[in-house]
């Protein structure tokens, strides 16, 4: 069954309560307030602490205190994140992602599929399956009229000869519309063998067969 991504498949929804680390700030704050007790206690009766210098003082601490936190949890979020997207991307690995091309290989089942964009109806589409060594048609789909939009293909015959080898086969399309031939441009699904992670946490890379570095970002649709 073909999966199509309405935003992006690597949405890890609910992330969970991102934790800080209340402990070390928490001690801070209490260093802060023995030092300021002992000050007071200690003053100067005849020059006492000014009240907005106190006040400034707590204010200072607190927003010092609250950008830690800010941080804590958006480091922590980045590493919730990160884990997400590994694991999904890992998931991925041995099934088949939408890639644009018209070189295809058999998946699983043994058979091709993929898809194509109309951008109008069109009266006839045919899909012409070829052997990319000799240039000959192998399988020739007739698929009659078609209304603009994703147009989904498949080959679910595929010889038992080009299964064995696991051979590529090229795939083209074309349609015809009121202003005459056209050639539709394909794309087909492949096989994910990897996944990277890149630089930063959000960063994952799938090593798609065939057709090399793929991020997860361009990902619409996968079997």
């Amino acid at each position: 069954m073909t999966t199509i991504d309405g935003s992006n498949p690597f949405y890890t929804g609910n992330l969970g309560q991102v934790t800080t680390d209340k402990q070390a700030n928490s001690l801070g704050q209490q260093e802060f307030l023995v030092l300021l007790t002992t000050q007071l206690q200690n003053q100067d009766p005849l020059s006492p602490m000014d009240n907005t210098e106190f006040i400034s003082q707590m204010a200072q601490f607190s927003t010092v205190e609250g950008i830690d936190r800010v941080n804590a949890s958006v480091t922590s979020l980045g590493d919730m994140l990160g884990g997400n997207r590994v694991s999904t991307a890992a998931s991925l690995l041995g099934h088949s992602v939408l890639v644009p091309g018209n070189m295809a290989r058999v998946d699983d089942q043994g058979e091709i599929h993929g898809m194509a964009e109309l951008s109008s109806n069109v009266s006839s589409m045919t899909v012409t399956y070829t052997d990319p060594n000799t240039n000959q048609p192998i399988h020739v789909q007739e698929l009659g009229a078609q209304v603009g939009g994703m147009i989904e293909f498949g080959w679910d015959e595929v010889p038992a000869a080009i299964q064995a080898v696991n051979g590529q086969v090229r795939v083209s399309i074309m349609a015809e519309t009121e202003n005459g031939t056209i050639s539709v441009p394909a794309s087909v699904f492949a096989r994910v063998d990897s996944a990277l992670g890149g630089p930063s946490s959000d960063t994952i890379t799938l090593l798609v067969e065939d057709y090399g570095a793929l991020d997860t970002t361009e990902v619409t649709a996968f079997r």
